[in-house]
């Protein structure tokens, strides 16, 4: 199965999961090639109906009667994911859970099938937080697994009352990036790994910041080089990539191997995926994201450098 990006959008129930990922598909991610993987627990499936509705969505699989977690079988979700990779060959994979997913199970599940992690997006209710801590333990799990937390529904809630919430976010986990906002509209060309899937799609990773990131305040520069990486060096950069760099992803070359490395990094955790890649790849081609990162560009091109062999 070819290597595909992975992005799993989680919380608790009624945060708005269905919302952000509507408006993601129906802008940022609209033509991108998108499938999407709608895990309810009930029955009947209504959160798949709603992204079905979207025709600019390639497909998408509903998984009802359980949680990927815990009840659906892993057969069956491999099954779903190499059957999804086949019919529509996706650039990216967005997967929905329910609203009482555990995150660390799931997270696993989806490395087994053969995905590769792009991002945890965690959708939280910031007029009924507190109420769904005090629910589910699951609620807070969804929140410490988290790259991105997504504040929802901020229209509902005193700006007092959200500052405390945001305080309280992290300090369950200082590491993600928190956004606020109402009715979904989070930046989703941030959240979602759009710039794999145009590097899928054989375009480029883009050496400027499209007007929708310029608008949200993130800048976007890009690195090619011919040369090969050494991989100790090259994961020490990774593990020491400034604060401002909330994204950055791509491939990079090793000496005297024919694979090359499909690298992620989401706010401060990385990932590395071994690929095969077409004769005379380049050594390095990738992308950088975040605020002002243009700030720090020549610090991390000079750092990534030194990785050279």
């Amino acid at each position: 199965m070819k290597p595909v990006a992975a992005d799993i959008v989680t919380g608790f129930l009624g945060s708005g999961k269905t919302t952000l990922l509507s408006h993601a598909l129906g802008g940022p991610l609209a033509g991108a090639g998108v499938v999407v993987i709608v895990n309810e627990i009930g029955e009947v499936g209504i959160d798949g109906r709603v992204v079905t509705g979207l025709d600019y969505v390639e497909q998408v699989v509903e998984l009802t009667s359980g949680c990927i977690c815990c009840s659906i079988g892993e057969y069956r979700f491999d099954l779903a994911v190499s059957e999804l990779v086949e019919a529509a060959d996706p650039s990216l994979i967005v997967i929905e859970s329910t609203g009482l997913a555990d995150p660390a199970p799931m997270l696993e599940r989806v490395r087994q099938a053969g995905l590769g992690l792009d991002a945890v997006i965690t959708v939280v209710d910031a007029a009924h937080m507190a109420h769904a801590f005090r629910l589910s333990g699951a609620a807070r799990r969804q929140v410490a697994a988290a790259d991105f937390l997504v504040v929802n529904k901020c229209d509902l809630v005193p700006r007092a009352s959200l500052a405390r919430t945001e305080r309280r976010l992290r300090r369950l986990n200082g590491r993600a990036r928190l956004f606020s906002c109402t009715h979904g509209r989070a930046p989703a060309e941030l959240l979602f790994a759009t710039g794999v899937a145009r590097r899928r799609q054989g375009q480029p990773a883009g050496g400027e910041s499209s007007d929708h990131l310029a608008r949200d305040g993130f800048d976007v520069f890009s690195y090619r080089s011919d040369a090969a990486v050494d991989r100790e060096r090259f994961e020490r950069f990774l593990a020491q990539l400034p604060e401002s760099v909330f994204r950055a992803k791509g491939f990079v070359r090793l000496p005297d191997n024919p694979w090359s490395c499909l690298f992620n990094f989401t706010c401060g955790r990385y990932e590395l995926k071994w690929v095969k890649l077409n004769e005379g790849a380049r050594g390095v081609d990738a992308v950088f994201v975040g605020p002002e990162v243009r700030r720090v560009r020549a610090r991390i091109e000079a750092d990534l450098a030194r990785c050279h062999v």
